[in-house]
Formats: C-alpha cells, structure tokens, sequence
C-alpha cells in the first residue's frame, strides 16, 4: 500500500510516496526509500515527516520520524511507530472520476480510443464511440497517469462486465460505456492506482477547505 511522506526541503514542503513494507506494533514501521525523478531521495536520520494514507472510505494521517535509513540489502526507511493517528471518513466510495485518455484493445486485437471515467483498486469505466467487444470477453487497457511530479505507463488486462449506452447531449456523440473488471494485476500496479486514488481524495478534501 502507498503511504505518502511529507517534509521540508529548504523553505518547501516536499510530497512523495512509499510503499509499505512491513511494520512491528509498537515498534516501527518500513517502507521503500522515496524516489524523486527517477532518482532516490536522500533522507536524514531523525528527519520528521507527516504521513499520509488511504484505507477503504478512510483517510488517515500521522507524524513519524526516520529512524533509521539503509540501502542494505535494498533501499529502505525505519520510522517511528506513531503514538496517534488522525481519521477522517471519506464520504465517496474508494472510486475516484477521472478523466484519461486510454488505448483499449479487444478480443479481435482491434484497438479502440477511449475514455476512462472512473477508476478503483477493483476496475474501470470507460467511454468508448463504438462496442470494442462483448460482455464476459477480455480487454487490455493502456494509459498513462501522473502521481505526484512521475508518470507511469499501466497496461492492464480487464474483462469486461458490462456495457451500456450513455445519454448523449447535442454536443456530444453517442458513447457505450463499458464496465471493466481488471484482473491479475501486479503488485506495483496496484501501488499506482493506489496512490492515485488517494492523491485524488486529498485534493478533492484540500479544494474544499
């Protein structure tokens, strides 16, 4: 699961994401060395943080510190166990409406623009101007989504679970839209669409405070 880290860098405050590796109860927790540009991010010992992550219809949030910093046998933090936690209810299903543009691929190899609408950890619902195959067929999803300053390429295999026409306006031309189940997705898949999710949820609370 992603958590997001942030911290001062100079007079800025800096916003990342890690993902959680493991952690002790009451000990500490260790996730993945943030990486900026391509490039990993140097981290102090003792160096504060406020962290942030997403859990079903919950937001949460806590301070920690960097306990220990190592690059043996991997790159990774030790924070320190937080003494509270702060939650917040999100009152929306963990389904974030979106707007991207995406490749779709049919069962007869044909490929498709399209739309996707929303997304969750579980699928898809994308915006299509023709049928791009039939219901309980496969599909393979393309695009591109940008967390944070990094941009990532998700390439998913889906099956399509169902399809209907969407009220068209008079500016607009007709659309099916199709539903999609996505199926055996990677582990740093699910990390992205994860921190999508929640990179939505906090700008959606931000621009309404």
């Amino acid at each position: 699961d992603p958590i997001q880290l942030q911290f001062q860098t100079g007079n800025e405050e800096t916003r990342c994401f890690v993902a959680l590796i493991g952690y002790l109860e009451g000990k500490g927790i260790i996730v993945s060395n943030p990486i900026i540009d391509g490039n990993l991010m140097l981290v102090r010992e003792g160096q504060h943080f406020v962290a942030r992550f997403f859990s079903g219809k919950s937001a949460y949030a806590f301070s920690t510190s960097a306990r220990r910093v190592t690059s043996a046998p991997y790159p990774h933090i030790h924070l320190e166990y937080p003494k509270e936690v702060r939650g917040l209810v999100v009152r929306a299903a963990p389904r974030s409406r979106i707007n991207i543009i995406c490749h779709a691929t049919g069962e007869d190899s044909r490929g498709h623009a399209c739309v996707a609408r929303d997304i969750s950890m579980g699928g898809a619902l994308i915006a299509a101007g023709a049928k791009i195959g039939d219901v309980g067929g496969p599909l393979t999803l393309k695009f591109r989504i940008k967390i944070g300053e990094d941009e990532h390429t998700l390439t998913l295999p889906c099956t399509i679970r169902s399809m209907n026409a969407a009220r068209a306006t008079a500016e607009e031309k007709p659309t099916l839209l199709h539903g999609l189940s996505f199926d055996d997705m990677s582990s740093q898949d699910k990390l992205v669409i994860s921190a999508l999710l929640y990179q939505n949820v906090i700008s959606a609370q931000e621009s309404e405070q």
